[in-house]
C-alpha cells in the first residue's frame, strides 16, 4: 500500500494500492484471478510439453532410435515458441474463473483459491496422463493410416504429426480455460493463420534448410490428399475427447465454483473462511 514512509515497498510488489479500501478487490479478484491462472498455465505447460516430447519417443521406437527427427527442425524450434504461444498467454492474461462482481458478493469463494483447489497433485497427473494420451493418439493414428499408402513419405508423414499436433494443442487451451472470450478466440484464429502461413512460404521457397531434409511442397502435397484431412479430423477429435469429458464431469459434479453445487455445499465452503 503506498503511503508516506516512500515508495521503495510499492516498488518491490507485484500489486500496489494507494488506498487501504482497494485490498478487498485486490485479495477477492485479482489475487483469486492470478493465482488459478498461473496454476492452469503451469499445468497447460507441463501437458504440452510431455504431449510433445512422447511424439518424439514414439517415433524413436520405429526408427531404431537412430536420431531421424520425426519433425522438420524449424517445426520443433517454432511449435512452442511462435505457433501455440499465443493462446497459452491469452489464457494467462484474461481468464476468469469467477467472475469479478461474484468473487466481490461472495468471498467465501477465495477459499477456492486459499486452498489452492485448482493447483493439487491429480491435477498434475491427470494432465501428464492427458498428455500421453493425446500424443500416443496423435502419432499412432497417423502411423497407421500411412503405413500402407506407397505415395507417402517420412516427410508427408511428419508434416501430418505437427499438423495435429499444433491444431489440438491450440483448441486444448479452450478446453482448459474457464472463461471464453474474444482475446482467446483471436489468439487461436491468429496463432493458425501464422502456422499456416509459415508453413505455406516455407515449403514454397525452402529447398534446402539447415543442412536437412528438404521440406520442398510437401504440406502442398498433403493439402490435396483426403487422408490428411480425415486423419488429422479423427486425431483431434479423438485426442480431445478424454479432456472434454473430464471437463463436463467435473464442472457438474465437482466443481466447488458451480452454481448448482455452491447451493448443496455452502455451508462447506463457508467453513472456517477468514476474510
Amino acid at each position: 500500500v503506498y503511503g508516506r514512509e516512500g515508495s521503495q515497498a510499492v516498488a518491490a510488489g507485484d500489486f500496489a494500492v494507494d488506498r487501504f479500501e482497494c485490498l478487498r478487490r485486490l485479495l477477492l479478484v485479482h489475487g483469486a484471478w492470478c493465482f488459478t491462472r498461473t496454476s492452469e498455465l503451469i499445468l497447460y505447460t507441463f501437458m504440452h510439453n510431455c504431449s510433445y516430447v512422447f511424439v518424439i519417443f514414439y517415433h524413436q521406437l520405429f526408427n531404431g532410435f537412430s536420431g531421424a527427427a520425426t519433425l522438420h527442425s524449424l517445426y520443433i524450434l517454432l511449435y512452442s515458441s511462435l505457433f501455440t504461444v499465443l493462446p497459452q498467454c491469452a489464457a494467462a492474461l484474461f481468464d476468469q474463473h469467477v467472475p469479478a462482481k461474484r468473487a466481490l458478493h461472495e468471498p467465501q469463494l477465495y477459499k477456492y483459491t486459499l486452498h489452492a483447489r485448482c493447483y493439487r497433485m491429480w491435477s498434475y497427473w491427470i494432465n501428464i496422463i492427458d498428455a500421453i494420451w493425446q500424443s500416443t493418439v496423435i502419432f499412432f493414428i497417423a502411423y497407421y493410416a500411412y503405413a500402407n499408402n506407397g505415395n507417402i513419405d517420412a516427410s508427408v508423414f511428419g508434416f501430418s504429426i505437427a499438423f495435429s499436433m499444433t491444431i489440438t494443442s491450440m483448441i486444448h487451451v479452450i478446453l482448459q480455460t474457464t472463461r471464453i472470450d474474444i482475446a482467446l478466440i483471436s489468439s487461436i484464429l491468429l496463432s493458425f493463420l501464422v502456422f499456416l502461413g509459415f508453413t505455406l512460404i516455407f515449403d514454397a521457397t525452402c529447398v534446402v534448410c539447415l543442412n536437412g531434409q528438404s521440406p520442398y511442397y510437401i504440406s502442398y502435397v498433403a493439402f490435396r490428399q483426403g487422408i490428411f484431412w480425415l486423419t488429422n479430423l479423427f486425431t483431434i477429435i479423438i485426442a480431445l475427447l478424454p479432456r472434454f469429458f473430464i471437463k463436463c464431469i467435473y464442472n457438474s459434479t465437482m466443481n466447488p465454483l458451480s452454481r448448482t453445487n455452491q447451493q448443496h455445499n455452502i455451508s462447506s465452503l463457508t467453513q472456517d473462511t477468514h476474510v
